[in-house]
Protein backbone atom coordinates (compact mmCIF):
# COMPACT_ATOMS: atom_id res chain seq x y z
CA UNK A 1 0.00 0.00 0.00
CA UNK A 2 1.37 3.58 -0.75
CA UNK A 3 1.32 6.37 1.62
CA UNK A 4 -0.71 8.97 0.75
CA UNK A 5 -0.53 11.08 -2.33
CA UNK A 6 -0.26 14.28 -0.19
CA UNK A 7 3.32 13.08 1.49
CA UNK A 8 4.76 10.82 -1.37
CA UNK A 9 4.23 13.13 -4.40
CA UNK A 10 7.28 15.12 -5.36
CA UNK A 11 6.38 18.65 -5.50
CA UNK A 12 8.81 21.10 -7.14
CA UNK A 13 8.10 24.77 -8.75
CA UNK A 14 7.64 23.35 -11.68
CA UNK A 15 6.46 19.99 -11.45
CA UNK A 16 4.80 17.22 -9.62
CA UNK A 17 5.60 13.42 -9.87
CA UNK A 18 3.92 10.65 -8.01
CA UNK A 19 4.33 7.34 -9.26
CA UNK A 20 2.97 3.80 -7.74
CA UNK A 21 -0.05 5.59 -6.65
CA UNK A 22 -2.63 3.55 -5.79
CA UNK A 23 -5.67 2.83 -8.15
CA UNK A 24 -8.26 3.93 -5.47
CA UNK A 25 -10.36 6.92 -5.24
CA UNK A 26 -9.55 7.89 -2.06
CA UNK A 27 -5.73 7.72 -3.39
CA UNK A 28 -6.50 10.39 -6.20
CA UNK A 29 -8.33 12.69 -4.40
CA UNK A 30 -5.62 13.74 -2.20
CA UNK A 31 -3.68 13.99 -5.78
CA UNK A 32 -5.96 16.34 -6.45
CA UNK A 33 -5.38 18.40 -3.07
CA UNK A 34 -1.58 18.64 -4.34
CA UNK A 35 -2.40 19.36 -7.93
CA UNK A 36 -4.86 22.50 -6.47
CA UNK A 37 -2.19 23.88 -4.29
CA UNK A 38 0.39 23.70 -7.06
CA UNK A 39 -1.85 25.22 -9.83
CA UNK A 40 -2.53 28.23 -7.32
CA UNK A 41 1.15 29.17 -7.68
CA UNK A 42 1.44 29.40 -11.17
CA UNK A 43 0.93 32.18 -13.52
CA UNK A 44 -2.38 31.39 -14.81
CA UNK A 45 -6.30 32.53 -15.04
CA UNK A 46 -8.61 30.78 -12.27
CA UNK A 47 -10.12 29.36 -15.41
CA UNK A 48 -6.94 27.75 -16.61
CA UNK A 49 -6.80 26.68 -13.14
CA UNK A 50 -9.82 24.62 -12.81
CA UNK A 51 -9.42 23.27 -16.46
CA UNK A 52 -6.20 21.40 -15.49
CA UNK A 53 -7.55 20.36 -12.09
CA UNK A 54 -10.66 19.35 -13.72
CA UNK A 55 -9.32 16.87 -16.89
CA UNK A 56 -6.48 16.10 -14.53
CA UNK A 57 -8.63 14.42 -12.25
CA UNK A 58 -11.23 13.34 -14.90
CA UNK A 59 -8.31 11.19 -16.39
CA UNK A 60 -6.89 10.20 -12.96
CA UNK A 61 -10.77 8.78 -12.31
CA UNK A 62 -10.74 6.75 -15.48
CA UNK A 63 -7.84 5.01 -14.85
CA UNK A 64 -8.97 3.94 -11.46
CA UNK A 65 -12.60 2.65 -12.98
CA UNK A 66 -11.49 1.33 -16.02
CA UNK A 67 -7.91 0.45 -16.02
CA UNK A 68 -8.03 -2.34 -13.13
CA UNK A 69 -10.72 -4.92 -11.86
CA UNK A 70 -12.50 -3.29 -8.89
CA UNK A 71 -11.40 -5.88 -6.34
CA UNK A 72 -7.21 -5.40 -7.93
CA UNK A 73 -5.65 -4.00 -4.93
CA UNK A 74 -2.43 -3.94 -6.66
CA UNK A 75 -3.52 -1.60 -9.34
CA UNK A 76 -1.40 1.48 -9.44
CA UNK A 77 -1.16 4.77 -11.42
CA UNK A 78 1.66 7.17 -11.96
CA UNK A 79 0.73 11.42 -12.52
CA UNK A 80 3.25 13.71 -13.40
CA UNK A 81 2.19 17.64 -13.96
CA UNK A 82 4.44 20.05 -15.54
CA UNK A 83 4.58 24.02 -16.43
CA UNK A 84 7.33 24.80 -19.34
CA UNK A 85 6.97 28.56 -18.86
CA UNK A 86 9.39 28.89 -21.64
CA UNK A 87 7.03 27.33 -24.09
CA UNK A 88 3.72 28.36 -22.61
CA UNK A 89 2.49 25.22 -21.27
CA UNK A 90 1.65 23.37 -18.77
CA UNK A 91 1.37 19.32 -19.38
CA UNK A 92 -0.44 16.56 -17.33
CA UNK A 93 0.29 12.70 -18.32
CA UNK A 94 -1.56 10.07 -16.19
CA UNK A 95 -0.37 6.78 -16.22
CA UNK A 96 -2.40 3.18 -15.94
CA UNK A 97 -0.77 -0.21 -15.89
CA UNK A 98 -4.20 -2.02 -16.70
CA UNK A 99 -6.01 -3.22 -19.63
CA UNK A 100 -9.52 -1.28 -20.09
CA UNK A 101 -12.42 -2.97 -19.24
CA UNK A 102 -15.98 -1.62 -18.95
CA UNK A 103 -17.18 0.52 -15.69
CA UNK A 104 -19.30 -2.84 -13.51
CA UNK A 105 -22.44 -0.73 -13.05
CA UNK A 106 -24.45 -0.51 -16.37
CA UNK A 107 -26.86 1.95 -14.54
CA UNK A 108 -24.19 4.45 -13.95
CA UNK A 109 -22.75 4.05 -17.05
CA UNK A 110 -26.05 5.24 -18.71
CA UNK A 111 -25.00 8.61 -17.51
CA UNK A 112 -21.25 8.91 -17.96
CA UNK A 113 -18.87 8.14 -20.72
CA UNK A 114 -18.01 11.50 -21.24
CA UNK A 115 -15.02 11.92 -19.62
CA UNK A 116 -12.85 12.03 -22.86
CA UNK A 117 -15.28 13.87 -24.33
CA UNK A 118 -14.73 16.44 -21.71
CA UNK A 119 -10.89 16.56 -21.27
CA UNK A 120 -10.68 17.21 -24.70
CA UNK A 121 -13.06 20.08 -24.73
CA UNK A 122 -10.86 21.81 -21.36
CA UNK A 123 -7.68 20.96 -22.67
CA UNK A 124 -5.59 22.39 -25.88
CA UNK A 125 -4.45 19.08 -26.73
CA UNK A 126 -5.45 15.69 -25.99
CA UNK A 127 -3.00 12.21 -26.44
CA UNK A 128 -3.89 8.83 -25.72
CA UNK A 129 -1.77 5.76 -25.90
CA UNK A 130 -3.35 2.55 -24.96
CA UNK A 131 -1.25 -0.61 -25.07
CA UNK A 132 -1.04 -3.82 -23.64
CA UNK A 133 0.80 -2.68 -20.84
CA UNK A 134 -1.39 0.16 -19.96
CA UNK A 135 -2.41 3.60 -20.96
CA UNK A 136 -0.73 7.45 -21.59
CA UNK A 137 -3.29 10.39 -21.19
CA UNK A 138 -1.16 13.54 -22.15
CA UNK A 139 -3.31 16.28 -22.11
CA UNK A 140 -1.57 20.26 -22.97
CA UNK A 141 -2.81 23.31 -22.24
CA UNK A 142 -1.59 26.46 -23.98
CA UNK A 143 -1.37 29.11 -21.60
CA UNK A 144 -2.82 32.77 -22.72
CA UNK A 145 -0.34 35.38 -23.05
CA UNK A 146 -2.32 38.04 -21.81
CA UNK A 147 -3.05 35.89 -18.35
CA UNK A 148 0.66 34.99 -18.05
CA UNK A 149 1.37 39.22 -18.96
CA UNK A 150 -1.32 40.31 -15.92
CA UNK A 151 0.27 37.92 -13.59
CA UNK A 152 4.16 38.60 -14.58
CA UNK A 153 2.67 42.57 -13.58
CA UNK A 154 0.93 41.51 -10.78
CA UNK A 155 4.33 39.98 -9.24
CA UNK A 156 6.20 42.86 -10.27
CA UNK A 157 3.81 44.90 -8.65
CA UNK A 158 4.15 42.90 -5.29
CA UNK A 159 7.91 42.74 -5.45
CA UNK A 160 7.73 46.71 -5.55
CA UNK A 161 6.02 46.88 -2.49
CA UNK A 162 7.95 44.60 -0.78
CA UNK A 163 10.80 47.02 -1.49
CA UNK A 164 9.50 49.98 -0.20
Amino acid sequence: MSSAPEESALLFPDEIRSSGVRADPTEIAGLRVVTRRWLAKLPLSEDQRQDILLASYEALANAVEHAYAPDDAHGTLDYEATYLPDEGEVVVRVVDHGSWHDAVDSDARRSRGHGLTLIRNLASDVRVSAGPKGTIVEMRWVLDETDRAEDDRAGDELSSHDAS
